[in-house]
């Protein structure tokens, strides 16, 4: 008994070393690159489901997806408030195998989504630095671009997980004055864009869908299950910063008003960019339709897919594509059209915005592994809190108030998946995030029958409002599940998610017997003081 008494001692020792410094600003800024990030990830949505039905799920996505998370986690989040977040709010409902399993999926998550954004700050490095797409030389030895983009991932992994280390608020404000710098260019290409559109007297015709396809049932389906998984795709994650929940202040209050706030920087963020690229030079005759486009093989060009939208490749060398090399046009492109549509082909200012919004980009991948990874490194220590992961990831720095072993692990995953042998499995983030979510939903559902006397801010418009925020987005959830079996099939993106699922319930015996013994279950419903 001793020893489980020491167990249970040390966690507490340790969650007293948490320091709550996350104030209104910081939490913003840290839940704006969890769920947008900028205006990047808009560009998919244009060349594959057409200007109009992307614009239209700009504004329709956070109607029937966001607002009503935002109002889940409001009323979830002001009954449990403390680290884990929504680790708490399903095992409170369902019992701590669902508690477990919600943990586990959202942490494998974490290792594929949130490696991602190192690689990909590579990836628009290359636009300044070749070798990191085609190779290069050190010290006379050839060396791949794989290695090379894996190198510059791993710094960036290394550094930021060092800032992480050091508090969530100076986290969180590094990731302010970040996101003032990445959005600084995007309004300048903006600012152009919209003036190229006035200046030339003439609004070019955006359709709907594209190729200017006719809007009927049939065409709006095809079209709509492509965009609607990108659009949740930047307009979700609204939850996961809830797992830093005793490092925020007054976290009843200022959570709550920080995601407001997101939303409309995100919806501002997608929309303004979009509107300024199209009518600015980068959407007429139809070149809209090279918007965020993936090859099928690296170095194949784009000219493929877009033959097979009926684009000649004459018609793709008059808007300056090359159909062998050129990839699709993501926003530093789209800059650098409107630079020549306001000042010539390749003229200075072409190649500024284009540099400047390249710079943005690389900013805004920074500041998405900065905000989706603050709760990656939470969950992990507020399972091992619980007794559901061994208790040296509970430890906390003396120094700085943060859970440094957590974070160090978490490092060493993202390390891992940053390699090309496992990019390609950021395709199961979407399963097993819709899961979690559903189990969320469904989680206030089950506390409001089981706990109805709980002090909670309450989803505002009664019944009517309970079944607003559960049948918006189960709605649009089976629509990106049902598009992601028809995209990757059973073997694809649920094949992995039901291998990573397996793992963590055959996890979850071992942990329960002995891992768990002497450690009692933390209270979610009580928050208590954390030093400052």
């Amino acid at each position: 008994m001793a020893i489980e008494s020491d167990k249970g001692s040390l966690i507490k020792t340790e969650k007293g070393k948490l320091k709550r410094e996350l104030t209104l600003l910081p939490l913003f800024s840290l839940i704006y690159f969890t769920v947008c990030g900028g205006a990047f990830g808009a560009e998919p949505m244009v060349g594959l489901s057409g200007p109009g039905l992307a614009l239209l799920l700009m504004v329709v996505t956070p109607l029937v997806f966001s607002i009503p998370n935002m109002l889940m986690v409001r009323e979830m989040q002001s009954m449990m408030p403390v680290e884990g977040g929504y680790y708490h709010w399903v095992k409170q409902a369902f019992g701590p195998f669902a508690g477990f399993m919600s943990g586990w999926m959202n942490w494998v998550v974490s290792w594929v989504d949130v490696s991602i954004y190192p690689v990909w700050t590579a990836w628009y490095l290359s636009y300044f630095i070749p070798a990191l797409n085609q190779g290069g030389t050190i010290f006379g030895r050839e060396v791949s671009s794989d290695l090379l983009s894996w190198l510059v991932a791993a710094v960036l992994i290394i550094a930021i997980s060092l800032l992480n280390l050091r508090g969530a608020r100076l986290t969180g404000l590094t990731a302010s004055w970040m996101g003032v710098a990445m959005i600084i260019p995007i309004i300048i290409m903006s600012g152009f864009g919209i003036y190229a559109w006035i200046a030339s007297g003439t609004t070019p015709h955006i359709p709907f869908l594209p190729g200017g396809a006719e809007v009927n049932p049939e065409n709006l389906l095809g079209a709509l299950s492509v965009g609607i998984y990108v659009a949740m795709w930047n307009f979700m994650g609204w939850e996961l910063p809830t797992a830093a929940g005793d490092e925020i202040k007054e976290p009843k209050k200022t959570y709550p008003r920080a995601m407001v706030m997101v939303l409309f920087a995100a919806i501002l963020s997608y929309s303004i960019p979009t509107i300024a690229g199209l009518y600015g030079g980068a959407g007429e005759d139809g070149r809209y339709l090279a918007w965020g486009l993936e090859e099928y093989e690296t170095g194949a060009g784009i000219g493929p897919i877009l033959n097979e939208a009926g684009v000649s490749d004459e018609q793709m060398t008059a808007w300056g594509v090359d159909p062998g090399q050129d990839a699709g046009w993501e926003f530093p492109t789209i800059a650098h059209v409107i630079g020549d549509k306001v000042a010539g082909k390749d003229s200075p200012l072409s190649y500024f915005l284009g540099a400047i919004v390249g710079i943005s980009a690389i900013l805004s991948m920074i500041g998405l592994f900065i905000g989706n990874g603050l709760g990656g490194t939470r969950v992990p220590y507020a399972m091992a809190e619980d007794g559901m992961l061994p208790v040296w990831l509970n430890k906390v720095h003396p120094k700085f108030g943060t859970p440094w072993v957590s974070i160090l692990i978490c490092a060493g995953f993202y390390l891992i998946f940053s390699t090309s042998a496992f990019q390609n499995l950021v395709v199961i983030d979407v399963f097993l995030n819709m899961l979690v979510l559903l189990a969320e939903i469904f989680a206030l559902i089950a506390l409001r029958i089981k706990k109805p006397d709980l002090p909670r801010k309450r989803v505002p418009g009664g019944v009517f409002g309970l079944i607003y925020i559960v049948v918006a987005p189960l709605t649009i959830i089976a629509i990106a599940i049902v598009s992601q079996v028809i995209d990757y099939g059973w073997q694809g993106a649920i094949g992995w998610s039901l291998i990573a699922m397996a793992i963590g319930a055959l996890l979850y015996i071992p942990i329960k017997k002995w891992i768990k013994k002497g450690i009692p279950d933390v209270d979610p419903y009580v928050l208590e003081p954390v030093e400052n």
